[in-house]
Protein backbone atom coordinates (compact mmCIF):
# COMPACT_ATOMS: atom_id res chain seq x y z
CA UNK A 1 0.00 0.00 0.00
CA UNK A 2 3.05 2.57 0.90
CA UNK A 3 4.61 1.41 -2.60
CA UNK A 4 1.33 1.95 -4.25
CA UNK A 5 0.96 5.54 -2.90
CA UNK A 6 4.83 6.61 -3.85
CA UNK A 7 4.50 5.62 -7.26
CA UNK A 8 1.14 7.45 -7.00
CA UNK A 9 2.96 10.75 -5.57
CA UNK A 10 5.70 10.04 -8.13
CA UNK A 11 3.25 10.27 -11.11
CA UNK A 12 1.97 13.37 -9.61
CA UNK A 13 4.75 15.37 -9.52
CA UNK A 14 6.12 13.52 -13.23
CA UNK A 15 3.09 15.00 -14.74
CA UNK A 16 3.33 18.41 -13.15
CA UNK A 17 7.12 18.33 -13.16
CA UNK A 18 7.63 22.19 -15.12
CA UNK A 19 6.70 23.96 -11.72
CA UNK A 20 8.89 21.60 -9.72
CA UNK A 21 11.70 22.44 -11.61
CA UNK A 22 10.99 26.17 -12.59
CA UNK A 23 9.81 27.37 -9.34
CA UNK A 24 13.33 26.05 -7.05
CA UNK A 25 15.78 27.82 -10.08
CA UNK A 26 13.73 30.88 -9.98
CA UNK A 27 13.93 31.33 -6.30
CA UNK A 28 17.38 30.31 -6.38
CA UNK A 29 18.22 32.97 -9.03
CA UNK A 30 16.43 35.66 -7.28
CA UNK A 31 18.19 35.06 -4.36
CA UNK A 32 21.53 35.37 -5.44
CA UNK A 33 21.10 38.63 -7.32
CA UNK A 34 19.53 39.50 -4.36
CA UNK A 35 22.25 38.52 -2.16
CA UNK A 36 25.48 39.81 -4.60
CA UNK A 37 23.78 42.68 -6.15
CA UNK A 38 20.98 44.11 -3.77
CA UNK A 39 21.96 43.76 -0.45
CA UNK A 40 25.03 45.04 1.49
CA UNK A 41 27.71 43.08 3.28
CA UNK A 42 27.38 43.71 7.28
CA UNK A 43 30.32 43.59 9.52
CA UNK A 44 30.22 42.52 12.84
CA UNK A 45 32.55 43.60 16.15
CA UNK A 46 32.08 42.93 19.80
CA UNK A 47 33.84 43.70 23.05
CA UNK A 48 33.34 42.34 26.21
CA UNK A 49 32.93 44.01 29.68
CA UNK A 50 33.00 42.78 33.40
CA UNK A 51 30.81 43.80 36.31
CA UNK A 52 32.65 43.89 39.56
CA UNK A 53 32.17 45.18 42.96
CA UNK A 54 34.87 46.42 44.55
CA UNK A 55 36.20 44.87 47.83
CA UNK A 56 37.61 46.99 50.69
CA UNK A 57 37.82 44.63 53.39
CA UNK A 58 38.44 41.50 54.36
CA UNK A 59 35.12 41.22 55.87
CA UNK A 60 33.51 42.29 52.14
CA UNK A 61 36.12 39.25 50.64
CA UNK A 62 34.37 36.23 52.63
CA UNK A 63 30.77 37.95 50.97
CA UNK A 64 32.29 37.10 47.42
CA UNK A 65 29.50 34.86 46.64
CA UNK A 66 26.52 37.21 48.08
CA UNK A 67 29.06 39.74 45.77
CA UNK A 68 28.79 38.02 42.67
CA UNK A 69 25.14 36.88 42.51
CA UNK A 70 24.42 40.83 43.28
CA UNK A 71 26.88 41.09 40.18
CA UNK A 72 24.84 38.95 38.27
CA UNK A 73 22.13 40.69 39.23
CA UNK A 74 23.48 44.43 37.95
CA UNK A 75 24.19 42.43 34.61
CA UNK A 76 20.50 42.95 33.32
CA UNK A 77 20.44 46.25 34.98
CA UNK A 78 23.36 47.35 32.45
CA UNK A 79 22.35 45.24 29.83
CA UNK A 80 19.21 47.95 29.90
CA UNK A 81 21.15 50.52 29.99
CA UNK A 82 24.00 50.28 26.79
CA UNK A 83 20.74 50.08 24.87
CA UNK A 84 18.80 53.28 26.58
CA UNK A 85 18.26 56.38 24.40
CA UNK A 86 20.99 58.90 25.85
CA UNK A 87 23.99 56.17 25.34
CA UNK A 88 23.27 55.70 22.38
CA UNK A 89 22.78 59.14 21.58
CA UNK A 90 25.75 59.88 23.09
CA UNK A 91 27.42 57.78 20.68
CA UNK A 92 25.72 59.05 17.61
CA UNK A 93 27.27 62.57 18.48
CA UNK A 94 30.47 61.19 19.19
CA UNK A 95 30.88 59.34 16.01
CA UNK A 96 28.68 62.02 13.87
CA UNK A 97 26.99 58.37 12.74
CA UNK A 98 24.22 59.11 9.84
CA UNK A 99 21.65 57.21 12.14
CA UNK A 100 18.79 57.44 14.39
CA UNK A 101 18.42 56.32 17.96
CA UNK A 102 16.24 53.71 16.44
CA UNK A 103 18.09 52.65 13.36
CA UNK A 104 21.21 52.21 16.09
CA UNK A 105 19.19 50.57 18.56
CA UNK A 106 18.56 47.78 15.82
CA UNK A 107 22.50 47.43 15.28
CA UNK A 108 23.20 46.79 18.65
CA UNK A 109 23.11 43.05 20.37
CA UNK A 110 23.94 42.69 24.25
CA UNK A 111 24.15 39.62 25.68
CA UNK A 112 25.51 37.25 28.90
CA UNK A 113 26.32 33.99 29.33
CA UNK A 114 24.01 32.18 32.29
CA UNK A 115 25.32 32.86 35.25
CA UNK A 116 28.34 35.20 34.50
CA UNK A 117 29.24 38.86 35.18
CA UNK A 118 30.31 39.76 31.89
CA UNK A 119 28.49 41.62 28.76
CA UNK A 120 29.12 41.40 25.49
CA UNK A 121 28.23 44.32 22.97
CA UNK A 122 28.18 43.48 19.36
CA UNK A 123 26.88 46.09 16.72
CA UNK A 124 26.88 45.17 13.06
CA UNK A 125 27.25 47.99 10.49
CA UNK A 126 27.76 48.43 6.78
CA UNK A 127 31.56 48.33 7.35
CA UNK A 128 33.69 46.76 9.91
CA UNK A 129 35.71 50.33 10.96
CA UNK A 130 32.38 51.71 11.92
CA UNK A 131 30.86 48.73 13.79
CA UNK A 132 34.29 48.81 15.53
CA UNK A 133 34.00 52.42 16.20
CA UNK A 134 30.34 51.84 17.51
CA UNK A 135 30.95 48.96 19.90
CA UNK A 136 34.00 50.67 21.79
CA UNK A 137 31.97 54.00 22.13
CA UNK A 138 29.34 52.14 23.73
CA UNK A 139 31.64 50.52 26.08
CA UNK A 140 33.54 53.84 27.09
CA UNK A 141 30.35 55.57 27.47
CA UNK A 142 28.32 52.86 29.32
CA UNK A 143 31.57 52.85 31.19
CA UNK A 144 31.30 56.54 32.14
CA UNK A 145 27.64 56.67 32.44
CA UNK A 146 27.52 53.61 34.72
CA UNK A 147 30.01 55.56 37.40
CA UNK A 148 27.49 58.62 37.61
CA UNK A 149 24.77 56.59 37.65
CA UNK A 150 25.32 53.75 39.79
CA UNK A 151 27.90 56.09 41.72
CA UNK A 152 30.39 53.05 41.63
CA UNK A 153 33.22 52.21 39.54
CA UNK A 154 32.64 48.50 38.61
CA UNK A 155 32.54 48.12 34.99
CA UNK A 156 35.96 47.18 33.07
CA UNK A 157 36.25 46.95 29.52
CA UNK A 158 37.99 43.35 29.13
CA UNK A 159 38.46 43.12 25.30
CA UNK A 160 38.29 46.41 22.76
CA UNK A 161 36.93 45.65 19.34
CA UNK A 162 39.48 45.45 16.91
CA UNK A 163 39.66 45.69 13.29
CA UNK A 164 40.68 42.00 12.00
CA UNK A 165 42.57 42.04 8.51
CA UNK A 166 40.51 40.67 6.38
CA UNK A 167 37.56 40.51 7.70
CA UNK A 168 34.14 38.74 6.06
CA UNK A 169 30.72 40.25 6.34
CA UNK A 170 28.21 38.25 8.45
CA UNK A 171 25.35 38.88 6.48
CA UNK A 172 24.39 37.97 4.10
CA UNK A 173 25.46 34.60 3.64
CA UNK A 174 25.11 34.17 -0.27
CA UNK A 175 25.25 30.46 -0.08
CA UNK A 176 23.08 29.63 2.56
CA UNK A 177 20.38 32.35 1.01
CA UNK A 178 20.31 30.55 -2.41
CA UNK A 179 20.19 27.07 -0.51
CA UNK A 180 17.81 27.83 1.47
CA UNK A 181 15.61 30.19 -1.51
CA UNK A 182 16.27 26.74 -3.66
CA UNK A 183 14.56 24.61 -0.98
CA UNK A 184 11.77 26.40 -0.73
CA UNK A 185 11.36 27.11 -4.46
CA UNK A 186 11.05 23.22 -4.39
CA UNK A 187 8.57 22.46 -1.88
CA UNK A 188 6.67 25.44 -3.39
CA UNK A 189 7.03 23.59 -6.66
CA UNK A 190 5.78 20.20 -5.39
CA UNK A 191 2.84 21.58 -3.43
CA UNK A 192 2.06 23.62 -6.79
CA UNK A 193 2.22 20.23 -8.51
CA UNK A 194 -0.11 18.82 -6.02
CA UNK A 195 -2.53 21.61 -6.20
CA UNK A 196 -2.43 21.44 -10.12
CA UNK A 197 -3.09 17.82 -9.42
CA UNK A 198 -6.02 18.02 -7.06
CA UNK A 199 -7.94 20.48 -9.66
CA UNK A 200 -7.58 18.32 -12.03
CA UNK A 201 -10.58 15.88 -12.64
CA UNK A 202 -9.74 14.05 -15.81
CA UNK A 203 -8.33 10.53 -15.96
CA UNK A 204 -5.64 10.00 -17.67
CA UNK A 205 -4.25 6.40 -17.04
CA UNK A 206 -5.48 3.30 -15.80
CA UNK A 207 -4.49 3.58 -12.29
CA UNK A 208 -6.32 7.16 -12.06
CA UNK A 209 -9.33 4.83 -12.80
CA UNK A 210 -8.45 2.57 -10.24
CA UNK A 211 -7.88 4.93 -7.90
CA UNK A 212 -10.61 7.03 -8.58
CA UNK A 213 -13.39 4.50 -8.99
CA UNK A 214 -12.04 1.69 -6.87
CA UNK A 215 -12.74 -1.21 -9.51
CA UNK A 216 -10.16 -2.86 -11.55
CA UNK A 217 -9.41 -2.39 -14.79
CA UNK A 218 -10.23 -4.82 -17.37
CA UNK A 219 -9.19 -3.42 -20.83
CA UNK A 220 -7.76 -0.10 -22.10
CA UNK A 221 -8.85 1.09 -25.50
CA UNK A 222 -5.68 2.77 -27.06
CA UNK A 223 -6.07 5.71 -28.87
CA UNK A 224 -6.55 5.43 -32.63
CA UNK A 225 -5.72 8.03 -35.20
CA UNK A 226 -6.21 7.66 -39.39
CA UNK A 227 -3.89 8.46 -41.65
Amino acid sequence: MEENELLHYWRVIRRNWLPVVIIPIVAAVVSGLLSFFVLHPQYEADTTLLVNQPQNSAAQMALEYDSIMANQALVNTYSAIIKSNSIESSVIDELHLPYTTAQLDKMITVSSPTQSQVIDVKVIAPNEAQAVSIANALATTFQHRAAQLMNVENVQIVDRAVVQPNAKPVKPNKKLNVAVAFILGLIVGIGVAFLREYLDYRIRTPEDAERLLQLPVLGVVEEYRLG
